[in-house]
């Protein structure tokens, strides 16, 4: 009994010395099989980023080049409840051993598709206001929100002068846009248009989460004559213009924008 009683003893020790931390942050898939075959089937990625950028909740989507190592983080899946009125839903926060750490159901009133599931994903969460904590967490670390390097960043207020939309979409509502060459990485989902003389536009799918316009132009690539290398007219959230400079490859869009002294460098995969 003795025995018992140290060994409860020690367990008590290590869970003091050792406290349980929450996981860093959420994986945001780009695919949902169960919900569509496209790319952010029915919006419900950018929907699943617009909630957690509203709870402060660090999230990233996912990415091919992303770190194998997914231990200190949460993927987010998402369960289709057959239901003949509503569009339902369940959330689920799965750890690197495809385990279900946190799980709820939430229930869209709209019947159309983007826009229920939408209200399911924002039903489902409501409740979430801290990511889980890591069971698995061996080592103290200081519990932050903080998303690890080059991880999205919060979406900026709404500016005074939005960037141009597109004019294939002045008329159409959003729901109706079909991207035909999607590019994209942690926070940026952008199609790549082509226009007259060679150049071509980029058009921002999930633009109102980062200060944009949804559907807005926000870059224009011109030819240089140096084979991959474009010039880019880039368009911040408030109207700004910027120069740059665009390498694209068939798989791979890298844009490198002035940023004060500094290069900022932003890297786009090919769907």
């Amino acid at each position: 009994m003795k025995k018992y009683f140290i060994l409860a003893g020690l367990m008590i020790v290590s869970l003091l010395a050792f406290p349980q931390q929450p996981y860093k942050y959420i994986i945001i898939p780009v695919q949902f099989p169960e919900i569509g075959e496209d790319l952010n089937p029915y919006g419900v990625s950018t929907a699943l980023q617009k909630v957690l950028n509203e709870k402060t909740l660090a999230h990233a989507f996912h990415a091919p080049d992303m770190d194998e190592d997914y231990c200190d983080a949460l993927t987010v899946n998402l369960v289709p409840i057959k239901n003949m009125f509503r569009n339902k839903l369940k959330v689920e926060l799965k750890d690197c051993r495809n385990q279900v750490i946190w799980s709820r159901e939430g229930t869209g009133r709209s019947k159309d598709f983007r826009k229920g599931y939408a209200e399911a994903i924002e039903d489902a969460l409501s409740e979430l206001d801290d990511i889980p904590v890591n069971a698995n967490a061996t080592a103290p670390v200081a519990a932050t929100k903080e998303v690890p390097a080059e991880k999205p960043v919060v979406a900026e207020q709404a500016p005074p002068q939005p960037a141009t939309k597109p004019s294939n979409a002045d008329q159409a509502e959003e729901s109706l846009y079909k991207p035909t060459n999607l590019f994209y990485n942690y926070t940026y989902f952008i199609d790549l248009v082509d226009a007259e003389n060679g150049k071509k536009k980029l058009v921002i799918l999930n633009g109102e989460l980062l200060g944009y316009e949804n559907l807005a132009w926000i870059g224009t690539l011109t030819p240089s004559g140096l084979g991959d290398v474009f010039t880019l007219e880039w368009k911040k959230p408030n109207g700004e213009p910027v120069r740059g400079v665009a390498n694209l490859t068939t798989q791979v869009l890298k844009i490198s924008l002035p940023e004060g002294e500094a290069l900022k460098v932003i890297t786009l995969q090919k769907y």
